[in-house]
Parts: C-alpha cells; sequence; structure tokens
C-alpha cells in the first residue's frame, strides 16, 4: 500500500513536449533540487503570486 500524505493530489496533467523541453525541465529542476512535477507547481504558484 502506498504512503500517507497530508495533502494528496488527485488530478493528473500531461502534456507532450519534445526533447529540448525535457531536457530544460530536468536540468532546471535538478538545480532546484526538485523534481519536475514539484517544479511546476512552485511555478504556477510564481506565476499567480506575480499576476496580484
Amino acid at each position: 500500500m502506498g504512503r500517507s500524505v497530508g495533502k494528496p493530489k488527485k488530478f493528473i496533467v500531461s502534456c507532450r513536449i519534445d526533447d529540448q523541453e525535457m531536457e530544460l525541465l530536468k536540468r532546471v529542476a535538478e538545480q532546484s533540487g526538485t523534481n519536475i512535477s514539484s517544479l511546476l507547481r512552485r511555478s504556477l504558484h510564481c506565476l499567480t503570486k506575480a499576476r496580484n
């Protein structure tokens, strides 16, 4: 059985990206010390804050 988490995620978002975009995502995630999913979540929060 999977581990219990505080805020479980119930939606999956997917899109197609090219090789260059994937390499960029991997590189930025690694530099940030996180994974691609967390990087995209943080980016979404930053974009939301920038608009307000």
